[in-house]
């Protein structure tokens, strides 16, 4: 019966005085702490949360507080009345759930070979791609012919869009039935190249050592998107 009360939440102190107030009927604190074996400021203390439970009722005797377990029955009022009460609180939970929202994960590459690896796992994990930035520096920086990407990328049909600066490198880019390019004049000084799909970002800075960092994030994915397409409406075809 203890463990069963205090599956039911109470301490294992407080299952125990409760077993003893009911087998003592009425008692005071110190009768009580005496059967527990527990201080007396102990028992009183436990009384006292068993009596806000609800499961410890009080009467005075000849000037003295007696203690009177409550009817096991009212333990079944009891947990009825937190099923109820839980049940009520889970709307508002769920109002507040995952507010903060999940907290961002962030890893950094440097080098050509770590980029050659981060185009492999964005060809082999989109389904849909958006991309921005300068095609001719990207060519000069990264060293890594856009064919071998972009068949790559026709294989396993992910769709693209890409905003690229203005030049001939970037008008030489084939468009089909999954590629759609426009082009923005202020990208040509632009030193980074962005890949956005799903929850991640994948930001390519294309000086000094090649380098990228990769985000894993819902919120600055959906910010990447809504500046995508506010450049995609300001960009020319």
């Amino acid at each position: 019966m203890l463990q069963e009360l205090m599956d039911y939440g109470l301490s294992e102190k407080e299952a125990n005085i409760y077993l003893i107030s009911l087998k003592t009927g009425e008692a005071t604190a110190n009768r009580i702490a005496e059967l527990a074996n527990y201080p007396r400021s102990t028992t009183y203390d436990i009384l006292e949360r068993l009596k806000h439970l609800g499961l410890i009722s009080t009467i005075i005797v000849d000037n003295k507080t007696h203690f009177i377990a409550s009817s096991p029955k009212t333990l079944l009022v009891l947990l009825n009345e937190k099923k109820e009460s839980i049940s009520n609180l889970v709307p508002k939970l769920n109002k507040i759930y995952n507010q903060v929202g999940e907290k961002p994960q962030t890893e950094v590459f440097q080098g050509k070979k770590a980029l050659i690896k981060i185009f492999d796992e964005i060809l082999n994990n989109a389904k849909e791609l958006l991309v921005m930035g300068s095609q001719g520096n990207a060519l000069e920086k990264i060293d890594y012919h856009p064919k071998k990407f972009r068949l790559k990328r026709i294989e396993n049909k992910v769709q693209i869009k890409q905003i690229l600066e203005d030049s001939k490198e970037a008008r030489n880019v084939p468009v089909d039935k999954f590629t759609k390019v426009k082009f923005l004049k202020s990208f040509d000084r632009s030193k980074e190249a962005t890949f956005i799909f799903d929850d991640y970002v994948y930001h390519i800075i294309l000086q000094y050592e090649i380098s990228a960092i990769k985000i894993k994030s819902k919120d600055h994915s959906e910010a990447m998107r809504i500046m995508f397409k506010e450049l995609w409406q300001k960009s020319i075809s």
